[in-house]
């Protein structure tokens, strides 16, 4: 009973602040929208659809059987866990936790091992960090490329740094048979809709939520006293703690900051955290196969670390020896 009224009441005082400050929340949501609408549909749709085609005619598990060996040796997990591994970067979030659930409830995949796979499988696409990032954000796809490629080989260095002792466990084979092309197509452009569709109820009312916040100074005000403390801009703080939030908004956020090696770096580091938004959506996809969500919230903050400290150093040397890029 305790714990349920400490769970109403916030919901309860949440409530009363979107109806006292209905306006402010309904301009909020409607940012949201338009923010979905405009740049996350149209970026990522197409993406999601092509990457998720690939997903259903077989990619991932032809990879992991062929990784699986070095990949598998390397990071001690399964050839199920490659193929997890790999679905996890083509698809983006939170698409890796919901395969891990169901590899678990499928008993494809062990609780120790899904729980572990969290950590580092769970991970961000390349459309959504070339189409949304790269085109949406910086106005090039080639700083999209290399913020997934920053973004792929921290979820690597994480899964060596965290690898489990002992060898892997073995490899499962496939469960489902792979559809006919039509089925698959169909099956991808589904898929896409329902997550964009998902994903932008998350944006909305998270928007929602930081037009409210906006009337209590945050972000705003906390970038700003964070910035004259640190002697440095508002706008990358802004961001940082509206991404830290919900990453879209703070995509949103950086709409107006040009490729330095800061502004990269704190795109790469938002890319691995990931946001609460995405964390909730993950811990509803796993809350059924009993997997807890701890290990996956540290394994995305060392992520988003990694990723910042990566991204600056190759943005730097890129912008030196390649200005035009």
């Amino acid at each position: 009973m305790k714990k349920q009224w400490v769970l109403l009441l916030p919901a309860l005082g949440l409530f009363g602040l979107l109806t006292m400050c209905s306006a402010q929340a309904r301009a909020g949501a409607m940012a949201g929208l338009t923010l979905w609408g405009t740049l996350l549909v149209p970026s990522l749709l197409p993406f999601f659809t092509a990457a998720g085609l690939l997903t259903r005619l077989g990619l991932p598990e032809l990879l992991g059987a062929f990784l699986s060996p070095l990949l598998g040796r390397a990071l001690h997990i399964s050839g199920t866990g490659c193929s997890l591994f790999l679905l996890g970067l083509s698809g983006g979030y939170p698409l890796g936790a919901v395969s891990a659930g169901e590899l678990v409830r499928e008993g494809r995949l062990s609780r120790e091992e899904g729980e572990h796979l969290l950590c580092f499988c769970d991970n961000s696409g390349p459309a959504f960090a070339v189409g949304a990032m790269g085109v949406g954000v910086f106005g090039s796809a080639a700083w999209g490329l290399l913020l997934w490629g920053v973004h792929a080989l921290s979820a690597l260095l994480i899964g060596l740094l965290l690898r489990p002792p002992g060898a892997p466990p073995p490899s499962c084979r496939r469960v489902l048979p792979v559809p006919s092309p039509g089925a698959a197509l169909t099956g991808a452009v589904a898929a896409s809709v329902s997550a964009l569709l998902n994903m932008g109820g998350y944006v909305v009312f998270f928007s929602a939520l930081l037009a409210l916040c906006g009337e209590f100074g945050f972000p705003s005000r906390a970038a700003e006293a964070l910035a004259a403390l640190l002697g440095t801009d508002a706008a990358p703080l802004r961001a940082l703690l509206s991404g830290a939030l919900e990453l879209s908004s703070g995509l949103g956020a950086m709409a107006s900051l040009s490729p330095t090696p800061a502004a990269l770096a704190l795109a790469a580091g938002l890319l691995g955290w990931g946001g609460l938004c995405v964390h909730w959506q993950s811990a509803a996809a796993i809350q059924e196969a009993g997997l807890r969500i701890k290990g996956r919230l540290w394994g995305k903050l060392l992520h988003g670390v990694l990723s910042a400290g990566l991204m600056y150093a190759a943005a730097s040397l890129l912008l030196r020896y390649a200005p035009s890029m």
